[in-house]
């Protein structure tokens, strides 16, 4: 058994939201995502000038790279200030992490979840992201109580499909 005990705070979700988007597929992580609209935008633009000159074509470039950065940012800040809309943001929490279930426990909420609720995981050196369609979860290895990175590694892996993210 694994026992995790964190404060779930904006570094905390900061570091999941990092992590999810860090692991999914390269067309989906969000600066490509912006990247290909600022780039639509860009061509768009470029389209209409005659014979576009190279001061505009740089000011077009970089305007696209700020565009991105910008959408960026917003979305990774528009979702954490959902995240500190919950109950929990700041709380402190207990993870117990079993072959059987996943159990949470903490000021405002209490949860179990057997491992179907988590099909997928992906191991970071930091720490271990389970993943379903819509639901995500980070475990931190340093908020390991009880048992080791190892450990939390075996049993995770033994119960889900695990990548590995370095």
């Amino acid at each position: 058994m694994l026992i995790y005990q964190f404060r779930a705070d904006a570094a905390y979700y900061r570091t999941i939201i990092d992590r999810y988007y860090g692991q999914r597929t390269f067309m989906l992580r969000l600066p490509v995502q912006y990247g290909i609209i600022a780039l639509a935008i860009l061509g768009i633009f470029l389209g209409t000038r005659r014979s576009p000159s190279r001061a505009s074509v740089g000011i077009a470039v970089g305007a696209a790279l700020l565009l991105t950065a910008g959408m960026v940012a917003a979305t990774k800040i528009g979702i954490l200030h959902r995240f500190k809309r919950r109950a929990d943001f700041g709380a402190e929490t207990t993870l117990t992490v079993s072959r059987e279930e996943i159990t949470s426990s903490g000021r405002h909420a209490q949860g179990r979840w057997g491992w179907q609720a988590y099909p997928r995981s992906v191991r970071y050196p930091d720490g271990i992201l389970l993943l379903r369609r819509g639901v995500i979860r980070w475990l931190p290895d340093a908020a390991l109580q009880q048992g080791t990175p190892a450990d939390a590694t075996a049993l995770v892996k033994s119960r889900t499909v695990m990548r590995e993210r370095r």
